[in-house]
């Protein structure tokens, strides 16, 4: 291949429609809304109570598969590709203050959705706890898994996404699958139980068009700004339910008693032989854990 061709597009880029025809679920849906088609999923009794879900950076709405298919015996279950990732893709305003918040905000006008709890992983639960503080009068009570919210180090492979160029780089050179599984394996606080056909999915995901320089300018955004608006969770008075791996190699465990401290009506689940995604790694306990918080009378709570 001519060294000139590295500079035309998306190095190893799968089309959005291959992606569709492979990832799609048979309760995937699509909003079109703030410029974007929108990717989710809406499984379970539409009348029942309402559980948002959201995925972290270069993930999608495959991560709940398994909590969805135990919470949705009992509430509507709505997990969605946030913008920037999965098949929604870029968003068009790349990356603003409150471009999360907003867009939940917006999304669940769109689905005339009045009342949630709402649950987040990571990158997801930043979205949640600012969601939650900032639209309380939505949100009954949020479940933080391995959340952002302070400061950390993230991953090599990610800090350099974040500097200048980043994005680029990051679009024009394909890793190697077996470089790839292994960024995602340190997700897990024990590798063997990632799936061949998970660690596939994040990498076909990682090659839809424009995911990459979107991610890589979330990550800048983070970056150039030192964080994230802490004095928000002050305002989340909503129960919350805090989720954390102890083996967690991507947020450090201690921030767990961080957002208990900020937070002021939380409480803790430590898992001892799980990593940085409960519900991926350990579904059928972490769902539990997170059925009977939800089905819990939290009046007294605080």
């Amino acid at each position: 291949m001519p060294w000139w061709n590295y500079f035309r597009g998306e190095q190893g880029a799968l089309s959005l429609a291959t992606l569709q025809e492979r990832l799609q679920t048979p309760e995937s849906r699509y909003l079109s809304l703030q410029g974007m088609q929108v990717h989710y999923r809406d499984a379970g009794d539409s009348q029942a109570p309402v559980i948002i879900m959201l995925h972290g950076i270069f993930s999608s709405l495959h991560t709940w598969n398994e909590w969805t298919e135990i919470l949705r015996q009992q509430f509507r279950v709505i997990s969605i590709d946030a913008p920037n990732f999965g098949l929604t893709g870029a968003h068009p305003q790349g990356m603003r203050r409150y471009l999360y918040s907003d867009f939940l905000n917006d999304f669940t006008d769109a689905l005339g959705i009045r009342s949630c709890s709402i649950a987040g992983n990571s990158l997801g639960g930043w979205m949640s706890w600012e969601f939650a503080a900032r639209f309380a009068h939505k949100v009954e009570k949020v479940i933080l898994l391995d959340s952002a919210g302070f400061f950390f180090v993230p991953p090599a492979a990610l800090l350099s996404m974040g500097l200048p160029l980043g994005g680029w780089l990051a679009a024009h050179i394909v890793p190697p699958k077996a470089a790839f599984r292994a960024l995602i394996r340190s997700t897990y606080g024990q590798p063997q139980r990632l799936s061949q056909e998970t660690a596939e999915r994040y990498y076909q995901l990682w090659l839809r068009p424009g995911n990459r320089q979107a991610g890589a300018r979330v990550l800048r955004y983070i970056r150039n700004r030192g964080g994230f608006n802490q004095r928000l969770l002050q305002a989340v008075q909503q129960p919350v339910l805090i989720m954390w791996g102890r083996q967690d190699h991507w947020i450090p465990p201690a921030h767990a008693a961080k957002f208990a401290a900020a937070l002021p009506r939380a409480e803790v689940i430590m898992y001892d032989d799980c990593g940085h995604m409960p519900m991926e790694e350990i579904p059928q306990q972490s769902a539990r854990d997170a059925l009977n918080f939800l089905r819990a009378d939290n009046k007294q709570a605080g």
